[in-house]
């Protein structure tokens, strides 16, 4: 642990989010599509705000862990002020701060503060990222809520960007496995990932379940998914689609269908066919048939299910346009911070 003096003294802004320059490429170790539509952030945030629908999310939220923690009023600023810092002990990429800034603003009435770093910047370990006075009771009380939400987001934008940073030209998504809603999504964007959809609606998914409920009496699978990719009601589908797929003979039915469809219809659409817990030989396959077929143009490959970290470099090999995993978000440890009051 560094001493306090150096603590208070290191006042450095953080370094703005960049993205990684994309690759795109037509060979079986690259992925083929450089842009995505399984992106919903400019929901979320532009230009470095939040959206009103973020912000509303941000209020939901906070109210709720205020009242969780019995506190269901502003707290007013006492008679005896503090100054304190936040610090990182950790290196990693920031998450949260507009949710902690609406904290302070809403409910410490009096308080003052400034940010030494923003939402997506790159942090040291050391680093001060916040300086604040208010009453000393007042400040005690908020301590563990500006905490828990930067560091808990943070954790996930640094989770989220190491998977970024070795699946690249591959990307990377959430799923809608979320514990707190619209902000896991915020920090996995914050963090170089795709949000993938924000609510059920926002784009159309026909997973097993749904296929359960499709294929009629005596149909084989891949003529079934032959016939429900046929029928899809493409003005309704949302902002992108994307159909489960088993086996081989699946796949290539339903893209088969797909670019024949488009291409009579003179439509640029893309079907994201998902390889959910798909094995990687099998998806191999999957793939170079794909590629055979001549099909890879107007279909995505999203592979789905258990996908750890340490597989990245594998899914990547093969070929896949993008992986979604719940572990960006739900396996994410948080930033290690800390408040130090001045004077402890």
């Amino acid at each position: 642990m560094r001493n306090n003096e150096a603590l208070w003294a290191s006042v450095r802004p953080g370094a703005p989010f960049k993205r990684a320059p994309r690759v795109a490429g037509y060979m079986v170790e690259l992925p083929i599509h450089e842009s995505l539509p399984h992106d919903r952030s400019a929901e979320l945030w532009v230009d470095g705000e939040p959206t009103e629908r973020l912000s509303s999310s941000i209020r939901r939220w906070v109210t709720t862990l205020m009242h969780d923690e019995g506190v269901t009023a502003p707290l007013g600023r006492d008679s005896v002020s503090v100054k304190a810092r936040v610090w990182s002990r950790q290196a990693g990429r920031l998450a949260g701060i507009a949710a902690a800034d609406h904290l302070m603003r809403e409910w410490m009435p009096g308080a003052t503060w400034n940010w030494m770093a923003e939402d997506g910047a790159d942090i040291e370990a050391g680093k001060i990222i916040l300086a604040i006075e208010g009453g000393r009771k007042q400040v005690l009380a908020a301590e563990r809520m500006i905490l828990n939400l930067v560091g808990r987001l943070s954790g996930i934008a640094t989770n989220t960007l190491s998977w970024s940073g070795v699946a690249d030209p591959m990307r990377v998504a959430s799923t809608r496995k979320v514990h707190w809603g619209l902000l896991d999504k915020w920090a996995v964007h914050l963090g170089g990932g795709l949000t993938h959809r924000l609510i059920r609606s926002d784009a159309r998914m026909i997973k097993e379940n749904d296929l359960a409920g499709m294929v009629r009496e005596d149909e084989k699978r891949p003529k079934a998914v032959a016939r429900v990719v046929r029928e899809l009601d493409l003005d309704s589908v949302g902002a992108f689609i994307v159909l489960e797929v088993a086996t081989i003979d699946e796949a290539v039915a339903a893209a088969e269908v797909w670019v024949q469809r488009i291409t009579d219809e003179g439509r640029q659409d893309r079907l994201t066919l998902m390889l959910d817990n798909m094995d990687q030989e099998k998806a191999k396959e999957v793939i170079l048939d794909l590629n055979t077929h001549e099909f890879r143009d107007l279909v995505i490959v999203e592979a789905s299910g258990n996908v750890s970290f340490s597989e990245l470099e594998t899914w990547k090999t093969l070929g896949v346009d993008l992986v979604s995993a719940s572990a960006l978000h739900r396996g994410a440890t948080p930033l290690d911070l800390s408040m130090l009051f001045e004077g402890a």
